[in-house]
């Protein structure tokens, strides 16, 4: 037997054997029972229900080998994530700002600029960096939930 063609639509292989006869595997198989060209035999509707019982099985113990693998990878992404961005940002939130006596602290709420802050307490931009507390503050970078010094 020699292999002669293979038909990717229907993954049917073609054989032709020393005589010239041509024969064809079953759809999706390499190797098992050929049958001449044209001649396959027609399958049941119980055969063919036992054939698909047998792909989703397959297919539900793929799945479960590869799961242990996918759990790593989306926990060491989550990590490593957790380290890159969510540690700064949630280390920061928690420091303690401590005020010069005389001066307050503000929450960064959402949309606030040191523009907006400081003007709410008379105060220009260098002014409120200025302040004692406040040297650590990058107006381009300000967090949800940080903390500002500002006069009482």
């Amino acid at each position: 037997m020699q292999r002669i063609g293979y038909d990717a639509d229907t993954q049917t292989y073609t054989f032709r054997d020393a005589s010239g006869a041509i024969y064809e595997s079953e759809s999706g198989n390499r190797y098992g029972e050929l049958w001449p060209a044209g001649q396959r035999p027609q399958r049941g509707p119980s055969t063919v229900e036992y054939y698909d019982a047998q792909i989703r099985k397959s297919n539900r113990e793929s799945i479960k080998m590869i799961l242990p693998f996918a759990l790593l990878v989306l926990v060491s992404l989550l990590l490593l994530f957790r380290f890159l961005g969510g540690a700064g940002a949630n280390a920061d939130l928690g420091e303690q700002t401590h005020c010069a006596e005389g001066y307050g602290s503000v929450q960064v709420v959402k949309k606030d600029t040191c523009y907006k802050i400081g003007k709410a307490h008379g105060l220009g931009v260098e002014e409120l960096l200025g302040l004692v507390g406040n040297e650590k503050i990058d107006c381009d970078h300000l967090r949800i939930g940080q903390t500002i010094c500002v006069p009482n």
